[in-house]
């Protein structure tokens, strides 16, 4: 009828020293395997920039998302480099929607 057994003083240390060195590995393993995205237009090369300019023409669409993968971007930054390029007149805005911009190459 007794509730569950409580851990006993040597088994708790034992645990909390597993957690603690599991923890230290995975902050580890974190540190080593993070990539770095451009954050910033300033990053981004300018082969990069004109790699984009070509796909702008060639493509039949794009969204914050698809530049973001594809150049390693962060989505904020792609979603500024797409409205720059509409303001430019290089891209239209087709549809907007609170989380996506869809945009065409302007003909």
């Amino acid at each position: 009828m007794g509730g569950k057994k409580r851990p006993t003083i040597s088994q708790l240390e034992k645990r909390m020293k597993k957690m603690s060195k599991k923890g230290k590995e995975k902050k580890e393993a974190k540190r080593i395997t993070t990539r770095s995205k451009a954050t910033t237009i300033e990053e981004l090369s300018l082969k990069s920039i004109e790699e984009l300019y070509k796909e702008v023409k060639s493509s039949k669409l794009l969204t914050p998302y698809s530049l973001a993968t594809r150049y390693k971007i962060k989505i904020s930054t792609a979603k500024y480099l797409l409205r720059e390029l509409e303001s430019a007149g290089l891209l239209r805005l087709v549809e907007k929607s609170r989380r996506v911009a869809i945009y065409v190459p302007a003909a």
